[in-house]
């Protein structure tokens, strides 16, 4: 945890990618950056449009990403890691696709209702990884 903290409050920019079920996150974390005045990118995909090049050296990619992984998550994490660009990553299991890219992998494990993931230790998880971050900035 101190790691990915680390990593993402020593980036110029931090983008931000979550997609389906993982996007209630990744805009709350946008969110809380903005607030906390810590540079950041929501990549939300709208309209199939992808944001992958503005990811630039200095920077770092926060991936949420739960089985089955998003195919568009993993494209940018594959991309950026690529370029070696530094991915945090918040997902479900310790072995996982996201492992094969080295990044600073933080593992939540939550209730599945049928076809629906309950969001709550994610969202505990991404308030204290924003905290983190934004206190180890302002230091």
């Amino acid at each position: 945890f101190e790691a990915a903290i680390q990593v993402l409050a020593d980036a110029q920019m931090i983008h931000i990618v979550g997609l389906r079920r993982s996007f209630p996150v990744a805009s709350y974390l946008a969110y809380a950056f903005e607030k906390m005045q810590v540079p950041s990118m929501l990549h939300a995909s709208v309209g199939q449009l992808q944001s992958a090049n503005a990811i630039r050296q200095g920077d770092v990619v926060l991936a949420i990403t739960f089985a089955p992984y998003s195919a568009e998550t993993m494209e940018i994490v594959s991309s950026s890691r690529a370029r070696k660009i530094p991915v945090v990553a918040i997902t479900d299991t310790a072995v996982n696709p996201l492992r094969q890219f080295d990044a600073t992998v933080l593992t939540v494990s939550e209730v599945d209702f049928g076809a629906f993931r309950s969001l709550s230790a994610t969202l505990c998880i991404a308030i204290a990884l924003a905290v983190g971050v934004g206190t180890h900035r302002q230091n």
